[in-house]
């Protein structure tokens, strides 16, 4: 009977101190600098957490802004430009079903415009300007570049295609463009000539 009690006694001490040092421990402090993690594996952090990323260095390649410039002397100030703008913000795929429009959008929604000349006003996309350059000899953008001229045509967008050049011709890129938009081609103010001096006389 003794030893019993004696057993008793014994676990309800150590079951009293268990019960204090429960309460008396205190929740571990995350470490300065640093928060609980609460992400969950596979989320859109951890990818981010998983890359590293830097800044392009210009929008445009050198050719790129080259033709940019050009451009930009040969519409004045009648349209404006913008530049390497997706597909899919120009242009939308026109079916009801479903599995057709998901596929269609695929199809130009890692693709991009070089160049849109769109009215000052409105916004308006008026058409859109590819810059060739030997690339597109390759049979892969052969193919991509037919597929763009039959989307844009589906759709009525104008596309004027240029090739690179070291020297471009302002008025030639100014020529195609009003012919192309049905637009008046622009009328520059010719210089004035100099008068001529007049004789002094004795």
């Amino acid at each position: 009977m003794l030893i019993v009690l004696a057993i008793i006694c014994v676990a309800g001490v150590a079951g009293l101190f268990a019960i204090i040092g429960s309460q008396g421990a205190k929740p571990s402090k995350p470490t300065p600098g640093h928060s609980p993690s609460r992400r969950k594996s596979g989320s859109e952090t951890d990818v981010a957490q998983a890359f590293t990323y830097s800044r392009q260095k210009s929008l445009f390649t050198q050719a790129e802004l080259a033709f940019y410039r050009a451009l930009r002397e040969a519409i004045a100030d009648r349209y404006q430009v913008f530049g390497k703008v997706r597909v899919a913000d120009v242009l939308k795929p026109q079916t009801e079903n479903r599995g057709d429009w998901q596929r269609a959008f695929n199809k130009i929604s890692a693709k991009h415009f070089d160049f849109l000349l769109c009215d000052r006003d409105s916004l308006k996309v008026l058409a859109a300007v590819e810059l060739d350059d030997s690339s597109h000899r390759r049979i892969d953008r052969v193919k991509r570049d037919d597929f763009l001229n039959q989307a844009v045509e589906n759709a009525g967008l104008p596309l004027l295609r240029f090739p690179v050049q070291a020297i471009y011709d302002i008025k030639a890129i100014e020529h195609h463009i009003t012919q192309t938009l049905g637009q008046p081609e622009l009328k520059k103010d010719k210089p004035k000539p100099k008068p001529k001096p007049r004789p002094i006389k004795p």
